[in-house]
C-alpha cells in the first residue's frame, strides 16, 4: 500500500512505472498491448461486469488488489477518483532515425502544465503525428497529463529527451525541417512555412511563460505564428499546437 501510494501521489518523472486511472484507460492500455503489473479496485466496483471483463484480459502475473472505499481514497490521486487504478511499465521510445515526407513531429520544450502536455499528445494522435518529443517541463506520464491525453499517450510514441539541441539535430538528420512557434517574429501560419511540399516537419513549442530559448529559435529552419485579430498576445500552447498541426495537415 505504501509503495502504491508513493507511485500514485509522488511519482517522479524518472520512475519507470506509470499510473493509469479509470476502467476506460485500463481497457485502452490493454488494447494497446500494455499489461499492468498491479490493478487496484475500489470494493464497490469489484462486482461490476465491465471491471470483471477487463480483469479477465490481464496477464497471469498481474496482481489485483480490492481495496475498501477508505483505503482506495487514501491512494487515489484525486478527491473524487475513478474506482480503478493500474500500474504499467512506461513505454520506452526513441527519436526516429528516418522520417517520411509527410511525417509530423510535435516537440515540447519546457511546456510546464501537464494538462497542456496531455492535450498536445491528444492532438498528435488526432492529426496523425508520428511522435511527440518532450524535453523538460511536465512529465507526459503524470496522472493529469495522461487524463488530458484521453488515452492518446498509450498509442502515440512519446520520446522524453534530455538534450534539446541534440534532439533537434537528430530530427533534422532524420529528414525533418525544424519549424519553431514564434508568436512575435514568425511567418503567418498560412504563408507557406507549413506547406505540404516542405516535407517532414518538426513543430517546436516553448514554455507557456517564456517561449523558446533563443538558441533553439536560431537553430530552426523556419518560424511560424498565428496572427491575433484581437488584443491577446498569444494563444494557449495546446491550442496553438492544435491549430498549427492541423494547418500542416491541411
Amino acid at each position: 500500500m505504501a509503495e502504491l501510494r508513493r507511485l500514485v501521489r509522488r511519482r517522479a518523472p524518472s520512475d519507470s512505472t506509470v499510473v493509469l486511472e479509470g476502467l476506460r484507460t485500463l481497457s485502452e492500455a490493454l488494447t494497446a498491448g500494455l499489461q499492468p503489473s498491479v490493478v487496484a479496485i475500489a470494493e464497490p466496483a469489484a462486482d461490476d461486469s465491465a471491471v470483471k471483463d477487463a480483469l479477465a484480459r490481464l496477464a497471469p502475473g498481474a496482481e489485483t488488489l480490492v481495496l475498501s472505499h477508505r483505503a482506495f481514497h487514501s491512494v487515489a490521486p484525486t478527491p473524487t477518483p475513478q474506482p480503478v487504478l493500474a500500474l504499467i511499465h512506461k513505454p520506452e521510445c526513441e527519436l526516429p532515425e528516418m522520417l517520411s515526407p509527410d511525417d509530423l513531429v510535435l516537440v515540447l520544450m519546457g511546456v510546464s502544465d501537464p494538462g497542456n502536455t496531455g492535450t498536445i499528445i491528444r492532438t498528435a494522435e488526432a492529426c496523425a503525428a508520428c511522435c511527440v518529443v518532450v524535453v523538460g517541463g511536465a512529465d507526459p506520464w503524470a496522472p493529469k497529463a495522461v487524463r488530458a491525453s484521453a488515452g492518446s499517450v498509450l498509442r502515440v510514441p512519446v520520446v522524453q529527451a534530455d538534450d534539446a539541441l541534440a534532439a533537434l539535430r537528430t530530427l533534422r538528420t532524420a529528414g525533418a525541417a525544424i519549424v519553431a512557434a514564434d508568436p512575435h517574429h514568425g511567418e503567418r501560419h498560412d504563408a507557406g512555412v507549413l506547406a505540404a511540399g516542405r516535407g517532414a516537419v518538426a513543430l517546436v513549442f516553448g514554455s507557456e511563460s517564456h517561449g523558446l530559448d533563443p538558441s533553439l529559435r536560431e537553430l530552426a529552419d523556419g518560424r511560424v505564428r498565428i496572427p491575433m485579430a484581437g488584443r491577446a498576445e498569444s494563444l494557449n500552447v495546446a491550442m496553438a499546437a492544435t491549430l498549427l498541426a492541423f494547418e500542416y495537415r491541411r
